[in-house]
């Protein structure tokens, strides 16, 4: 169940961040999320049997669409936790970069995995100055719904919006994900895990290979 909500929500997520081919208003985190979601959906839907024939050439879709719309330094330091301060400037430095190879994989599966899934946006957003979150309903092929939470943050130097988490039914895509890297890099260490990130040797549901 865990794995196939997760899934749901990194689909909504690719949906969700994809870079419109317009310009785009980044100084409002609801526009951020309509207008990529109104892009991605019928890209989604024309080039299914290309994604499906070869799953790898949806990476560079993620790599150009989605990525640019991730505070991936945030987030990579977020799962970092308190493993951060036994690191060096030059470890977090790679870590981010491979950590960035692991989302980018785990982003391109879950869009193989797309299926006719539709949302629906609350327009009431919860936002301060620095930070807004936005309500998004997934409702899937077959009829279920599932509530996600995306969590911005805003840069203070180019004032724009960007996503640092997902919560799906009250899991933070974040939060597991550091309990799973936590685990890893007591058990291997910081150089490790990031050469096992940059070998893609770690799965995407949440297991080692």
């Amino acid at each position: 169940m865990l794995k196939k909500l997760l899934a749901n929500v990194l689909i909504c997520g690719s949906i969700m961040l994809s870079t419109p081919s317009f310009a785009a208003d980044l100084s409002n985190p609801y526009t951020v999320i309509e207008q990529s979601a109104n892009q991605l959906f019928p890209h989604l839907k024309e080039k299914q049997s290309e994604i499906k024939a070869n799953p790898d050439k949806v990476k560079d879709l993620i790599k150009q669409d989605l990525m640019p719309f991730v505070d991936i330094k945030y987030a990579a330091f977020k799962v970092l936790g308190s493993s951060i301060s036994e690191t060096n400037e030059t470890q977090r430095s790679r870590f981010v970069k491979a950590f960035e190879t692991y989302i980018i994989d785990t982003y391109a599966s879950a869009v193989a995995k797309y299926n006719d899934q539709t949302i629906e946006i609350d327009k009431k957003v919860q936002q301060d100055e620095k930070n807004a979150i936005v309500n998004v309903t997934v409702n899937t092929a077959d009829k279920q719904k599932y509530n996600v939470l995306f969590k911005l943050r805003k840069n203070n130097k180019t004032s724009e919006w960007k996503v640092y988490d997902m919560v799906a039914e009250g899991i933070s895509l974040l939060s597991s994900k550091q309990a799973e890297f936590s685990s890893l890099i007591t058990k291997h260490g910081i150089d490790e895990v990031c050469r096992k990130l940059e070998n893609h040797e770690l799965k995407v549901e949440n297991q080692e290979k």
